[in-house]
């Protein structure tokens, strides 16, 4: 089948090098170039890098113009396969050739920007891939092809993603050699707006276990952290524990100790073991590692 890929992040690029095993890209879009870093390097998109590598004709644009609606006419393609593009498909693109989008949830359960982070949040709700096809709505159009996918014990975004991708790139490929007829979504919508840095600040008067998985749905972007004497701390990964003796700490929510070679912290309910941080201005480091210099009694704000 002669396609258009539009896609941009590293993921986006998986999908790109398997679907173009088996079908003709006649034209890849992906985002402008951006500055990236500390010194901002102006650095290509994953997709760009892995288009050029393939040889096929890329296209970068961070909105759909005349100039790239006359791009998509030319490429006299069957049809369009979004993969994170971060771009809105315009009608007068969806009128060119249908549009298939590779979304990471089990829609209509979290509509938005970060399907899979809410997934793990959530515990594994609406975990999943879902393709369908766009439409004018915000992940609205009828579904092409859906199954459940579990997330892995201590699964962050940073780790699932790949396998998402893989699982739901080659359903998009069953799909284009099968064609099944759309079928209009059904059932109460969630949504899943993008996270903020004020999101992702933790409040250890929540259970332990909520901590956890909000940790690892924060990971890679945009880390969860919390404040210990007024400077910030990110958590990279963390698990609740319920073990007796660590309950018999007694711990106040934020409190801060070692037991056993293994740091832990008061929660709500439960406790919350803390594998890896990153203290403002510094490397990750063992959560061990760190603690060490913290004063008896430490807490998080």
């Amino acid at each position: 089948m002669r396609i258009v890929f539009a896609g941009t992040p590293a993921n986006a690029a998986q999908a790109l090098r398997l679907i173009s095993q088996q079908h003709q890209v006649a034209l890849v879009l992906t985002r402008e170039d951006a500055p990236v870093g500390r010194k901002r390097v102006m650095t290509q998109s994953a997709v760009a890098l892995v288009a050029q590598e393939l040889g096929l004709k890329v296209h970068k644009a961070n909105r759909i113009s005349t100039t790239e609606l006359a791009a998509l006419q030319a490429a006299e393609a069957e049809l369009g396969v979004v993969v994170a593009y971060g771009c809105i498909m315009p009608q007068d693109a969806l009128d060119i050739f249908p549009w298939w989008n590779m979304h990471f949830s089990l829609l209509p359960k979290w509509r938005g920007a970060t399907p899979l982070q809410r997934s793990i949040a959530s515990g594994g709700d609406g975990a999943g891939v879902t393709i369908f096809e766009l439409d004018k709505g915000m992940d609205t159009g009828p579904i092409i092809s859906q199954r459940s996918l579990e997330i892995r014990p201590s699964e962050s975004t940073l780790s699932a993603l790949p396998r998402f991708t893989s699982f739901g790139t080659e359903l998009l490929l069953d799909a284009m050699q099968i064609r099944p007829e759309p079928i209009a979504q059904y059932g109460d919508p969630s949504f899943a707006p993008k996270i903020s840095r004020a999101d992702a600040r933790l409040d250890f008067n929540t259970p332990a276990q909520v901590l956890a998985n909000l940790i690892a749905a924060l990971n890679p972007e945009p880390m969860a952290w919390a404040e210990l004497a007024g400077s910030p701390i990110r958590i990279i990964e963390a698990v609740s524990i319920s073990d007796q003796e660590a309950l018999a700490q007694g711990l106040l929510p934020g409190q801060i100790t070692e037991l056993a070679k293994r740091v832990i912290v008061g929660c709500g309910q439960g406790v919350l073991e803390l594998i890896s941080v990153q203290p403002a201005g510094k490397n990750q480091m063992r959560a061990a590692d760190w603690q060490r210099g913290l004063n008896e009694g430490a807490a998080f704000d």
